[in-house]
């Protein structure tokens, strides 16, 4: 059975020698090409044999068509973001002075034993902390692997899959200098910074929200809704852009003010479709409080948009490494 893959286009180079072009001409159904390419009911590359295998995309009516001269095959290049500059960053000094506090506060005569019910980020970091500042913390969890929502588990197969939702934002001065001060730096792989989305009205199909680095927010914000086409309308593209102005620049004295109407009020207050609703707003609510945007406070949703619009810069994820 064939490799079925997925090209992105920032993915795609023309190195040298690497390029196809195609078209929609069809020949005989399962003829192959010299390249072993089957011309009418597939595209494959032969430029992934460094991963163990040819990879093959089906599409309906294509035959591959050589550019000039014999070019070689497409290479797939995958790369991963460098980790952002954030170690002279005010936010992330700050960080690191409050928790230098806990090392050089004064050494407790008699330690306290403190007990710490559940083994999540939150559990975990409380004890490193209450450690730090010399007393002796008991972790207590119900589950045999440390790590709440943020841990992984591998199957009888042998792949990993995620115990929950989460992501770490280059803004989050406190659990970077956290994972610094650990040495597990190493372990994020950082990401474009965009929000992605699937779509239900087109299964097994994503949209993305891009945040270009070279605006500052809240413009980068509405560029990114502009240049949305797969999920949005024009019209919902400037009705969103509009009613989503009063919280890119309301400032926090606004942000705070929005404490007591839920996701949904909101959105309908600034005339915003209930469709963008739908698909956008009740994954991130379900994202950030696992709760429907009715029942959950619009403040919740603007503090993270500020920061996620202020950031500007790349995502993180953990990344598990075989054991």
């Amino acid at each position: 059975m064939p490799q079925i893959g997925l090209v992105s286009a920032v993915n795609l180079r023309v190195q040298g020698s690497s390029a196809y072009l195609w078209s929609s001409r069809s020949s005989s159904l399962g003829t192959e090409s010299r390249d072993g390419c089957l011309q009418r009911n597939s595209l494959c590359f032969a430029g992934s044999e460094s991963m163990g295998h040819k990879l093959k995309i089906r599409t309906p009516h294509a035959t591959t068509r050589r550019l000039v001269k014999d070019l070689g095959p497409l290479k797939v290049v995958c790369i991963d973001y460098p980790r952002p500059e954030l170690d002279n960053t005010v936010n992330y000094l700050e960080a690191a002075f409050l928790s230098s506090t806990f090392r050089a506060s004064p050494r407790p005569t008699k330690p306290l034993e403190i007990v710490i019910a559940g083994a999540g980020l939150g559990g975990l970091s409380t004890a490193k902390y209450l450690a730090d500042a010399g007393h002796k913390p008991i972790l207590l969890e119900a589950r045999d692997v440390l790590g709440g929502k943020v841990a992984a588990w591998k199957d009888d197969d042998g792949d990993w899959y995620e115990t929950g939702l989460h992501i770490f934002f280059g803004a989050y001065p406190n659990i970077q200098n956290l994972f610094g001060e650990l040495g597990i730096n190493d372990r994020l792989q950082w990401k474009e910074h965009s929000m992605i989305f699937a779509m239900p009205s087109k299964p097994g199909e994503f949209s993305r929200f891009d945040f270009p680095e070279a605006l500052p927010a809240p413009l980068n914000g509405v560029l990114a809704i502009l240049k949305n086409n797969e999920m949005l309308t024009w019209p919902e593209k400037v009705k969103f852009a509009i009613g989503l102005l009063p919280a890119m620049l309301g400032g926090q004295s606004y942000v705070e003010a929005q404490d007591g109407i839920s996701v949904k009020d909101w959105m309908r207050k600034q005339g915003v479709p209930d469709r963008v609703t739908d698909e956008v707003f009740i994954a991130m609510s379900k994202a950030l409080n696992f709760i429907n945007p009715d029942e959950l406070s619009m403040q919740c949703i603007l503090i993270a948009l500020n920061r996620f619009l202020q950031v500007r810069i790349l995502i993180p994820h953990p990344k598990q490494k075989e054991r």
